[in-house]
């Protein structure tokens, strides 16, 4: 299949997380080798693009290129297989590790090239990895890390094999939202913990005002860019997912990226509503733990 050719995909005639066949249209969809729309879930409010990107396309979309411009929206300053880059942030990470339980078994889903799962075992944690991509899998193989080759479910892990399961900026990747954080329930053993963190972009002043603005004039918000978030979290439905999966003690701690250069194509209007709307975000976020466009959750599997 060429760069340029249409991305094979599925549709979703109903919710994952739910099972719900009521479906209402968003006012978002991407376009990039195919059109990819977005609805919202009637049952239990979950949005997500119905139509996705399915097969080796899904994973075509994270070859080497996407860890050195696109991972986090664009958003990094550098690519991922610098180590340096974050070695601060993943010091911050394994700290909160640490205030959930002492070091033990760890699996990260979504391991990228490794470093992560580097810097926890040079803290004491038994570590595993599951990469999609080949390209990330092969530079953390490199670092002598063991890590599997493709999806969580495709990996057959053992039951009860770790206390901490991470998944960073990894579950709105996945295909099943849903039968990820069930898989991810049957490896922990019982109490074990969940560590979740990644976008709730949809949730944030400026995509809401844009959603209600163009969902007004009968018009669509277009991301002409690869369409890699299959699902568009917000609290309420991920804190439903997660429990359904089969957690408990479910918290959620929102924040906000503060204003910056604007993701994707937009106009002048549109950069400086964005910055003025970010702005006041930002300080509605940190005072009050709302409308913010990252989210950390954390949960403990429910015995038996």
């Amino acid at each position: 299949m060429s760069a340029g050719d249409p991305l094979p995909t599925r549709t979703l005639d109903r919710c994952p997380a739910c099972g719900s066949g009521s479906l209402a249209r968003l006012p978002l969809r991407y376009e990039h080798r195919g059109t990819f729309p977005a609805v919202r879930c009637r049952g239990c409010g979950l949005r997500f693009l119905r139509v996705q990107p399915a097969g080796e396309g899904l994973a075509g979309l994270y070859a080497a290129d996407y860890f050195e411009r696109d991972f986090r929206c664009g958003r990094s300053a550098s690519d991922y297989f610098s180590e340096e880059a974050f070695r601060a942030e993943n010091a911050g990470l394994l700290d909160a590790f640490a205030a959930l339980r002492p070091p033990g078994r760890l699996l990260e889903v979504g391991c990228a090239g490794g470093w992560l799962l580097k810097h926890a075992a040079e803290r004491g944690w038994q570590v595993r990895g599951v990469e999609l991509s080949a390209a990330a899998v092969a530079h953390a193989r490199g670092l002598g890390l063991e890590v599997f080759h493709g999806d969580l479910a495709a990996a057959a892990l053992p039951p009860g094999a770790f206390d901490l399961v991470y998944m960073g900026d990894v579950l709105e990747h996945v295909p099943d939202c849903r039968a990820t954080l069930l898989e991810v329930a049957r490896v922990l053993a019982p109490g074990g913990q969940l560590y979740l963190r990644g976008p709730i972009t949809t949730h944030s002043l400026a995509r809401r005002a844009g959603l209600a603005l163009y969902g007004a004039l009968g018009r669509d918000i277009v991301l002409r860019e690869p369409p890699y978030h299959l699902w568009e979290f917000t609290p309420g439905p991920l804190g439903r997912l997660v429990r359904g999966a089969g957690f408990e003690d479910v918290r959620m701690r929102q924040s906000k990226i503060p204003p910056g250069r604007p993701h994707g194509e937009k106009s002048v209007l549109q950069r400086a509503a964005m910055l003025v709307l970010d702005a006041v975000n930002v300080s509605l976020t940190r005072a009050f733990g709302v409308l913010g466009d990252r989210i950390v959750l954390t949960a403990r599997r429910r015995a038996g």
